[in-house]
């Protein structure tokens, strides 16, 4: 008999002791259990009395009440076996003669039968329920995605797992709609399971790895690197990536075991438990999982650049290191909406300062629902829902056109606003500027970055503002000074060439702090350029939305400039609502 497991001690607090036993314990048993019954019975295999002896423990595991009783109870019943098996089996050969063998071979071959299920299902049921569990959103995400053919592809491989799970005994979700498609057979024979079987070994893993990439990417991330951790450890693969890192990093070419070590030990330090009410205490935790997350990066970054006869002292860090900086990013998420409040800077009037950064974590999103209606030439007055019916219908069926210029507004024919924009401008505070033929809109939010708004073509531009020159660091294209990407961040000294690249005098001289991180113009600047990009395409779709829903419904009726330029200033009025609300929650219009 096997030793009992260390774990399957009767759980305290009056939990049920059959929950701490493991699987293999009760595996190890029923072996156990086979060998004495094929001991007792004259040609028999312990394979053959495999399925007795699982109902054998069976019965005895659901009648226990403990642990040692469920051991003692086995012991005391396979010596009575062993007593008086033998005896009943002479007499009923006495009594009866040789007995039937056919019957004999035929519970013999289901037993085999009914074995090798079993050994699919433990094998192979954990992936298949996993992906039955996930099959309806990894189908829903494909479709939204890739479109409806590949989404009707992986649908077909779903439903094979479903069927290949019903088969092997296994239960799919009550939520799923396919539940009753899928009935088991009733008698599944050798060469059906070896069928199953040579599905299993060539289809699931395959299924389930486009499953996992579509339904949960960190789970995806984290099977692959345990998969390439080994490959890692092959000498012509990491020479490489040693010879690309040194490469890379001339500087801190040298990465050694003890460096590995001490990025391990901070990477697994343990994040202190914060005090009730004690808000300090849960920003030091915060700043202790970034750290743990930074570390984490480190390690990954160290480890691909040691020799392979240091590295193999660390075998499976890249799979660790991913679970670290999950696991903090997590608990980050939780905490930062608080956190946020807590750190955020405020005017004397209590009001949130605005940051550079707002620029990209909140970038502006259109919703044709939410907004208001475009200001329309006729009285829709009775009529109303159903023009807004058809247009959110147009707008579902992707038949709003795309719109990339005014027509009227501020074009280079027409740059006199509408008599109403100008108050209009004036309650958002916004600003006017004419520079030549050029007209635009410029809106300020704080002292952190501006809005530039163009109309031939539409285009909006999300710059740092530049507190030592008002124009910016600009460079010419087409006679217009057009913003420079690095506007703002640029050191005074250092110069931008026309296609908006920063030469190399001084770019290391000055510093940048952005979203608690600081560093050089050259190291930080190209990230943040870069994010100042990301929120101008955003507000440019944005405004470019407002604009289109000038052309759809009964709008599209205006035909004479004048009505086309009433319909545009409503679309400029929206998207600078829009703009508002999104960086100031709380903006009021200023009264004119």
């Amino acid at each position: 008999m096997s030793a009992p497991p260390n774990n399957a001690n009767p759980p305290s607090g009056g939990g049920d002791w059959r929950q701490s036993v493991a699987q293999s314990f009760r595996s190890e048993e029923v072996r156990s259990i086979a060998k004495v019954l094929a001991s007792l019975e004259p040609g028999a295999t312990s394979a053959s009395k495999t399925m007795l002896a699982m109902r054998f423990e069976e019965s005895i595991f659901k009648a226990a009440s403990g642990l040692d009783d469920y051991r003692k109870t086995i012991q005391k019943r396979l010596k009575k076996l062993q007593k008086h098996y033998v005896k009943q089996q002479q007499a009923a050969a006495a009594a009866g003669g040789g007995g039937a063998g056919g019957d004999k071979n035929e519970n013999d071959d289901r037993e085999k039968e009914l074995l090798f299920e079993s050994e699919l299902r433990d094998k192979w049921g954990a992936r298949l329920l996993f992906i039955v569990e996930h099959a309806n959103e990894a189908v829903a995400l494909t479709r939204q995605s890739h479109g409806e053919h590949k989404a009707d592809i992986l649908r077909q491989h779903t439903d094979g797992a479903k069927s290949w799970t019903v088969q092997l005994g296994l239960e799919l979700p009550e939520n799923d709609s396919t539940r009753g498609q899928f009935v088991r057979m009733e008698r599944r024979d050798m060469e059906y399971l070896k069928k199953v079987k040579g599905y299993l070994e060539t289809r699931v893993e395959n299924i389930r790895s486009h499953v996992v990439k579509i339904t949960d990417t960190d789970l995806f991330l984290q099977e692959t690197l345990t998969k390439i951790d080994d490959a890692l450890l092959k000498e012509r693969l990491s020479v490489v990536f040693q010879q690309a890192l040194n490469d890379a990093d001339p500087d801190n070419s040298q990465f050694t075991g003890d460096q590995m070590k001490q990025l391990l030990e901070r990477m697994n330090a343990p994040v202190p438990i914060p005090r009730r009410n004690q808000e300090g205490d849960r920003i030091r935790a915060a700043v202790a999982r970034i750290e743990k997350i930074r570390a984490a990066a480190q390690a990954l970054y160290t480890y691909m650049g040691l020799p392979i006869a240091d590295k193999t002292s660390f075998r499976g860090c890249t799979p660790k290191c991913h679970s670290v900086v999950i696991e903090c990013l997590k608990e980050l998420d939780v905490e930062y909406s608080h956190l946020v409040k807590e750190l955020d800077d405020t005017d004397e009037n209590g009001k949130r300062i605005i940051q550079l950064e707002d620029a990209w974590n909140k970038p502006m999103q259109f919703s044709e629902f939410e907004s208001e209606e475009t200001p329309s030439m006729e009285d829709a007055s009775g009529e109303e829902p159903n023009a807004k019916r058809t247009k959110t219908e147009e707008v579902s069926r992707g038949k709003v056109p795309m719109v990339i210029r005014s027509r009227c507004l501020l074009t280079r024919e027409k740059n006199t606003p509408f008599s109403t924009l100008l108050p209009a401008l004036k309650r958002k505070k916004a600003t006017l500027v004419r520079n030549g033929s050029t007209t635009f809109v410029r809106l300020d939010f704080g002292k952190a970055f501006e809005m530039t708004i163009y109309f031939v073509p539409l285009l909006v531009t999300i710059r740092a503002i530049d507190t030592e020159n008002a124009e910016g660091k600009s460079s010419l294209a087409g006679g217009h000074r057009w913003p420079s990407l690095y506007q703002g961040l640029c050191p005074s000294d250092n110069k931008t060439t026309v296609s908006g690249n920063v030469s190399a005098l001084n770019k290391n001289s000055s510093s940048l702090n952005v979203l608690g991180v600081s560093g050089t113009f050259a190291s930080v600047g190209p990230i943040i350029a870069k994010k100042l990009e990301y929120a101008s395409a955003q507000a440019t779709y944005a405004l470019r939305r407002c604009f289109a829903d000038t052309t759809v419904g009964k709008n599209a009726m205006a035909k004479s400039e004048f009505e086309i330029e009433i319909l545009e200033t409503g679309a400029l009025i929206r998207f600078l609502q829009l703009a508002r609300s999104t960086y100031i929650p709380d903006w009021v219009d200023d009264d004119v």
